[in-house]
């Protein structure tokens, strides 16, 4: 048996209530001997047969005989489903549904070879809804198949880093809580006057240093939040170049309006806010207004919890922003 009238039959039966019949004699027009039968909901009985394209009106009376037959009733609402093949047999099914063949029953046209559904009348919801599903689940499942193995590498990779990085540091501060800043400057943490001597690869490595276990934590938790978002949305290349961008343009906003030593990935990560924050306008229509209000509230939030605290480079998460909004205008691209 095919495998889509295998399948249609099975949802029908264990699922909406409907019942097994077989019909009495072959007919060049039906896909399937087997028909299915159910009680309405106001008593009627309704009946699904499976055609082929070439069903007619002595396949119909036929069909009507064999309905009448076993369920001992004159009238039975038939909804008939047409298996199809390419765009010539839709046009001529569709010819002949609407002539006066089928006047007084429900037909579903399914084309196999496109699985789509061309045309249909007055229909029973939970067929069509069973038929859509069936046609769609390849993709459902090649779907659930590409996200399964479509993991966020890059973001796996850059809180690796980060941690190998808090991993040396501890062990040449001696200390797994707190890190020695002669350490953190000896590894690379933005300094001012050294960068100003020609250093400037401090503008990057600064973003993966920290000064403490609290601190690397965080971050590390915001990072796994929001990498995995914008990694699906920009691509992996584009993720890495947002990314070390506004790395960058953290430190350097930082160099420019602080002297203090500074680290930390934040400035990265308040760049991958930014990025959300244009994923999100951009596609307002499908992700709502709710979604840009709570990426605006946690980009305030985190800034007036910064400015309200001590120690904290809010120059760096504001030039992390900044980095991030500007790179992810210019790398978005509408999907």
């Amino acid at each position: 048996m095919n495998e889509f009238i295998t399948y249609i039959i099975e949802v029908l039966t264990k699922h909406l209530g409907y019942t097994l019949m077989e019909l009495e004699s072959d007919s060049e027009g039906i896909a399937s001997p087997w028909a299915l039968l159910k009680e309405g909901q106001e008593g009627d009985l309704r009946g699904v047969v499976f055609c082929r394209e070439s069903y007619s009106v002595s396949d119909d009376n036929w069909v009507k005989y064999n309905f009448s037959k076993n369920t001992n009733s004159s009238f039975v609402k038939i909804t008939r489903i047409y298996l199809i093949d390419g765009e010539i047999a839709v046009r001529k099914t569709m010819d002949e549904a609407n002539s006066n063949l089928l006047n007084g029953g429900n037909y579903i046209a399914v084309d196999l070879q496109s699985n789509t559904i061309p045309f249909y009348t007055e229909y029973e919801e939970e067929i069509l809804q069973t038929i859509s599903y069936y046609l769609n689940r390849g993709n459902i499942v090649q779907d659930e198949e590409k996200e399964k193995e479509e993991k966020p590498i890059i973001t796996y990779i850059l809180i690796g880093l980060n941690v190998i990085m808090y991993l040396i540091t501890a062990f040449l501060s001696g200390n797994i809580i707190d890190s020695n800043t002669g350490v953190l400057v000896f590894l690379g943490a933005k300094v001012n006057t050294l960068i100003d001597k020609g250093q400037y690869y401090r503008l990057i490595t600064a973003a993966f240093l920290h000064g403490g276990l609290i601190h690397i934590g965080f971050n590390m938790y915001a990072l796994n939040a929001l990498g995995p978002l914008v990694e699906r949305v920009f691509g992996k290349v584009k993720y890495l170049i947002i990314y070390f961008v506004a790395a960058i343009t953290s430190s350097y906003l930082s160099y420019i309006f602080s002297t203090s030593i500074s680290v930390g990935a934040s400035g990265a990560i308040f760049g991958l806010l930014g990025a959300s924050l244009v994923f999100a306008v951009k596609s307002e229509d499908k992700v709502g207004r709710t979604f840009i209000n709570n990426i605006m509230s946690v980009i305030v939030v985190n800034l007036i919890i910064g400015f309200s605290m001590a120690n904290v480079d809010n120059f760096g998460h504001i030039g992390g922003l900044i980095g991030g909004f500007v790179m992810s205008l210019i790398l978005y691209k509408h999907v």
